[in-house]
């Protein structure tokens, strides 16, 4: 056999693996809100406080980081558990681990269609983020948003809550 072909062959192997690996990770990525449930109910002035009232019914108290989640087996819960230590470790005393299940608050459910995802109520019980851990390829592979979310929970000044329902990675369906 040539060289030439075993060179040719070589490449087209190549590039069919990469061709079925891109198609793989295509399949992997979903929409954070896709049916927009999320996104319309953000659009409200009132949203944040009822969103905060909604958690109060499920336990959390200011100063929580609140992790959302679904009892249905879900392989990127165990993965967050590190993004979880991080923002634990950021946000420091001043903020517990809280962990509702989606499935015992329809109300919850209606709004966040996705998991996980996190929700930061800061001390004065104003609602600061709500959206996932990351985004991106794969649930440990993808961009942390670890930092942005601290940032977000200790800023001098809150305009309103960061609502980050137009990320796309890998997520769990309610």
């Amino acid at each position: 056999m040539p060289g030439w072909l075993k060179w040719a062959l070589l490449s087209l192997w190549a590039l069919s693996l990469l061709a079925g690996m891109l198609l793989y990770s295509q399949r992997q990525l979903t929409d954070f809100d896709p049916s927009l449930a999320l996104s319309q109910a953000a659009a409200s002035p009132t949203f944040d406080a009822a969103f905060v009232e909604l958690l109060k019914d499920n336990g959390v108290k200011p100063g929580s980081i609140v992790h959302l989640q679904s009892d249905a087996g879900c392989y990127c819960n165990q993965l967050t558990a590190p993004h979880k230590r991080q923002l634990s470790a950021r946000l420091g005393e001043n903020y517990q681990l809280k962990q509702i299940s989606l499935d015992a608050s329809p109300a919850l459910q209606n709004l966040i269609t996705a998991f996980p995802a996190v929700a930061i109520v800061d001390k004065q019980g104003v609602l600061r983020y709500l959206g996932p851990y990351a985004t991106g390829y794969g649930c440990f592979t993808g961009a942390t948003l670890v930092d942005f979310i601290a940032r977000a929970a200790t800023a001098t000044t809150s305009p309103g809550a960061i609502i980050n329902a137009q990320a796309t990675g890998c997520f769990c369906q309610t």
